[in-house]
């Protein structure tokens, strides 16, 4: 099932306890869902995902979760329970008990699996895209179980206000603050956001359809949602072609989505600061990504 190498990486970025426990939950879910010839996906970030066979639902993801994140497997269990399969990848079955630390997940595999990113046509990227946003909001069950877009923001404002490494950044996340207090007095739904909907996390179906999966599970108004997509466009852009390329997709979704400009820009900024506070909450941070934004509100 894993290779030394993957034992290794494992325990390294997991643990000898985690890595145990990993063992012991294949050979307890294995058993209680029929499951067989697991493959481990070569990936030690969140979880440790595995595709298998089960006689009982076909091909599979077993997606196991480790101790260090209780709230974000939850978060994702609870938003692909309420859309069942709509838009979004479905679970099979679960084992999920806080109190107890069990965290497993069966879901569906997608076939071919291909990501959006591989698509070369960005027209075709943003068309996918578009077809999938709209309408695809839903109103929570429970609001209270997710994490509100809003807290992510004050935790970030929080982490930095005693920072003097940060200052620069800090400025800019009071600036992000206040923008998003003036955006959702006016786009103030709360309504299931998945909060990472972006071209990695579009696969493609056999049938030429997409489905969307890893979501987040966040509470707030849709066009909170339009800017991660935004910005791994930019991440994944040359320097040089940055400004016409942002232009031309905000420009593009304004049309597609029936979002004003000024809204999707000012989303992107948002979005590009807190995203800069995370890989400032992890080691280091890059300012000129977050004044590249900011001149799309100037």
């Amino acid at each position: 099932m894993f290779t030394e190498i993957q034992i290794e990486k494992i325990i390294e970025a997991w643990g000898h306890d985690t890595y145990a426990k990993i063992l012991r939950e294949i050979e307890i879910y294995s058993e209680k869902w029929k499951l067989s010839d697991l493959r481990f996906h070569d990936s030690y970030s969140m979880n440790a995902i595995f595709f298998c066979d089960s006689e009982i639902y076909g091909e599979c993801v077993l997606k196991i979760s480790g101790d260090f994140q209780n709230k974000e497997f939850v978060w994702e269990y609870n938003i692909l329970r309420e859309y069942n399969g709509w838009r979004y990848v479905k679970v099979y079955a679960s084992d999920i008990d806080i109190e107890t630390g069990k965290k497993v997940m069966l879901i569906e595999r997608i076939r071919p699996g291909t990501q959006l990113s591989k698509e070369p046509s960005l027209d075709k990227r943003l068309a996918v895209f578009s077809e999938l946003f709209n309408g695809l909001h839903i109103v929570p069950e429970n609001a209270a179980i997710y994490k509100r877009y809003a807290d992510g923001l004050d935790d970030n404002v929080q982490s930095l206000s005693n920072r003097n490494d940060h200052k620069d950044l800090y400025r800019h996340i009071l600036k992000a603050k206040d923008i998003f207090t003036s955006v959702t007095a006016v786009y103030n739904r709360e309504m299931l956001l998945h909060g990472d909907l972006q071209y990695h996390n579009i696969l493609r179906r056999d049938n030429g359809a997409y489905a969307i999966i890893d979501p987040q599970g966040r509470i707030g108004d849709p066009v909170l949602d339009v800017s991660r997509y935004i910005l791994i466009e930019y991440y994944n852009s040359s320097v040089d072609e940055r400004t016409d390329k942002m232009n031309y997709i905000i420009t593009y979704l304004e049309k597609s989505l029936s979002i004003p400009n000024e809204i999707i820009r000012q989303c992107f900024y948002i979005e590009m600061v807190s995203f800069e506070c995370w890989w400032a909450s992890i080691g280091d941070y890059t300012i000129d990504n977050v004044i590249f934004a900011e001149r799309f509100i100037s």
